[in-house]
């Protein structure tokens, strides 16, 4: 328990981007997850909400990646 404890006070910015990062991810495939039909295939209502919803998650997927790796950079430098 000490070594989680000390852990966590050691690298608070690097568990705070990474617990940011995963949540965006969570949502992200939550959404994904419930737009799904019965033959696995995701259904809009229209082209443009499609379009609009690909590339908002697509971009929000990529910045939790980029969080990802820099709660990775933190952990590794000690900041």
């Amino acid at each position: 328990m000490e070594t989680l404890t000390a852990f966590i006070t050691a690298h608070p910015k690097a568990l705070i981007l990474l617990g940011i990062a995963i949540a965006i991810r969570l949502w992200v495939n939550r959404r994904r997850f419930y737009r799904r039909g019965w033959g696995g295939l995701q259904h809009y209502s229209s082209y443009g909400k499609a379009l609009f919803t690909t590339v908002f998650e697509r971009v929000l997927m990529i910045l939790a990646t980029l969080l990802i790796l820099a709660a990775i950079l933190l952990f590794l430098t000690g900041h």
